[in-house]
């Protein structure tokens, strides 16, 4: 599972080394099944696990081998029949003395070989603290590491291969590939910098700046269009009362959730539930109907959740009843719509058509008819959302939202060295996307970054 790092991968000298204690937990989930599997790593490994296996020392273990062994107590009482595997520093996933006890499943064996390794000088791990000690000695680089957690998480085998493919270290050749032409680029810029201390105007490289720049919106797009992969989407359905958007959530979610009534105003509350739609994990939000004015405490409330359920969602529903002319609360829907990514439906086309068909010029996408009670047209509306979602017919580059917005940080200096006259500014400006790049796999001196991201790691990860 190891592999040599890329120069991206290699750790800031700046970056605090592993802590010397050595650490354990459990690397497998609570519960029942058949084997556990303890995870020890840090320069005590070794000499830890020693005392409990007096008659086949680990110590004496060649690296990546397994050996069928009896778990004893201080006491020399037997606690489990387990199978030691053993990696030695630096051919391990932490760089460090590192070893694996595979334990019957179920949690007493587990947790009783837990205890007492820490009794005996180990410390319980924190979430992800073998992932960053392996980061850390330049194992892997961060958005390797990030991408352990995402295979750990993928909701589809989509967002698994994407991860699989920045863990095998897509992403940190890709931006290594960057950085090393905006370091050439940068050096041009210096060495002009030198001849032309007096006349500096006109000689900025806005070509090449351009160049490096449009490659970098090509990645970001990427990006941005795979992220729901990774993060899963946001689809909040709104409408006037009674048009039907419980129905429609039902129909979408294939479950009966939500209430459905023809009294308006059943749906006061958001209710969601998250589906699969086209390898994404889509999370749809029912919402209470919109109206122009809300008078009562509880409409009022409702309203609120509504609109916080639009400003939540990466897209959104608009719901129109067909059965009924168009009335002031429609107006308000196309109002909540304007200027975000939006899919307008007409819902009830089963039943004689009371819509005004000027009114489709104000939505701003064509209507999607639809019938909540005999599902017609639902498939063509599904094919629509996974339209807006879907990464793309490629491969795609799905990066989380930190990767994002450094990526997006680089390429916006790079637009900006490429507006510049001078080249001091140019400069300056190709300098801090070389430092916005590096943020994507060398976080130089930031704990506080590291701790933000392994904190979302399972211990023993």
């Amino acid at each position: 599972m190891n592999r040599k790092p890329s120069a991206a991968a290699r750790p800031s000298p700046l970056v605090p080394r592993p802590s010397p204690d050595t650490i354990c937990a459990v690397a497998t989930p609570p519960g029942t099944g058949s084997i556990a599997v303890i995870r020890v790593s840090g320069d005590r490994t070794l000499a830890i696990l020693d005392r409990f296996f007096p008659d086949h020392l680990p110590s004496g273990q060649r690296s990546h081998t397994v050996q069928l062994n009896w778990f004893t107590s201080p006491t020399r009482e037997p606690v489990d029949q387990v199978l030691v595997t053993v990696f030695r520093a630096p051919r391990s996933y932490t760089g460090e003395e590192m070893a694996e006890i595979s334990c019957h499943g179920g949690a007493v064996a587990a947790d009783t070989i837990l205890k007492l390794l820490i009794h005996a000088g180990c410390r319980t791990a924190n979430p992800g603290e073998f992932t960053r000690r392996a980061v850390l000695a330049g194992k892997m680089s961060l958005s390797q590491a990030e991408a352990v957690a995402d295979m750990a998480e993928a909701r589809s085998e989509a967002a698994f291969r994407a991860a699989l493919g920045r863990y095998r270290g897509r992403l940190s050749n890709l931006v290594a590939g960057i950085i090393e032409d905006t370091r050439e680029l940068l050096a041009g810029i210096e060495y002009k910098l030198g001849f032309e201390e007096h006349d500096a105007c006109g000689t900025v490289p806005v070509p090449r700046i351009r160049r490096i720049a449009a490659r970098l919106s090509k990645v970001v797009a990427s990006a941005e269009a795979g992220r729901f992969l990774v993060e899963g989407a946001n689809v909040a359905i709104i409408g006037r009362p009674n048009a039907g958007k419980s129905s429609l959530f039902n129909r979408l979610i294939e479950a009966e959730r939500a209430i459905t009534s023809p009294i308006p105003g059943t749906t006061r509350d958001r209710v969601d539930s998250t589906t699969m739609l086209a390898g994404i994990p889509v999370k749809f939000v029912d919402t209470a109907g919109l109206t122009v004015r809300a008078k009562a405490r509880l409409n009022r409330l409702a309203h609120v959740q509504t609109m916080k359920a639009v400003e939540q969602a990466d897209v959104i529903i608009a719901l129109f009843d067909g059965s009924r002319p168009v009335g002031p609360s429609d107006l308000t829907v196309v109002s909540a719509v304007r200027g975000r990514s939006a899919i307008c439906v007409l819902n009830k086309t089963d039943l004689p058509r009371r819509f005004n068909h000027s009114f489709a010029r104000k939505c701003p996408t064509r209507l999607v008819p639809v019938s909540c009670r005999t599902g017609a047209g639902i498939d063509q509306l599904r094919t629509r959302l996974a339209g807006i979602l879907r990464a793309g017919p490629g491969p795609q580059l799905v990066v989380n939202r930190r990767q994002i917005a450094a990526l997006s940080a680089a390429r916006d200096a790079l637009v900006r060295a490429g507006s510049t006259r001078t080249l001091e500014t140019a400069a300056l400006e190709t300098k801090s996307a070389i430092d916005m790049l590096s943020q994507v796999d060398t976080p130089a001196t930031s704990n506080d970054l590291l701790d933000r991201i392994f904190a979302r790691f399972c211990v023993g990860k």
